[in-house]
């Protein structure tokens, strides 16, 4: 009768439905009985699980005393203190802005010969994008003969 039970708890425990205590009598139903060659791998499985249910720390470990604490301690001390420093002696004023400032030129030929300069750095960086779709034209040449997409 009671190797019927432990059958139905297996069933139980293989679909996920045993609680706690049911386990507990598993546990100790295999750990105490003599176990058919049928149910030998469920023994294995519940000796795992009581090995692992109870780690044992054999022996004491002590940490050496670390003299990097006291070292590490001053160095932020340190740091903090020249960076509120840092921070009161030179820190930004506001600046005030000028008609000087903003970067206008009063020259027509040099304003024209400022813009032409910005006009062909941009130029030059478009083309090089440019470049890079020779690949993808390349390989959309090769994709079409061999998708055809009519």
């Amino acid at each position: 009768m009671e190797l019927q039970k432990i059958r139905e708890l297996l069933e139980k425990y293989d679909a996920g439905k045993t609680t706690l205590a049911q386990e507990d009598m598993l546990r100790e139903y295999f750990q105490h009985n003599e176990v058919p060659d049928d149910l030998k791998s469920y023994q294995l499985i519940f000796a795992f699980s009581e090995k692992s249910r109870k780690p044992i720390m054999e022996r004491k470990v002590q940490l050496p005393a670390s003299e990097k604490g006291n070292k590490y301690l001053w160095t932020a001390i340190a740091a903090s203190v020249i960076l509120v420093v840092g921070l009161f002696f030179f820190q930004n004023k506001p600046m005030e802005m000028n008609d000087s400032d903003l970067g206008t030129i009063q020259d027509k030929e040099e304003a024209l010969q400022k813009s032409m300069e910005a006009l062909k750095m941009v130029s030059e960086l478009m083309n090089e994008g440019k470049e890079d779709l020779i690949y993808l034209k390349e390989f959309n040449n090769t994709k079409n003969k061999f998708i055809k997409t009519e």
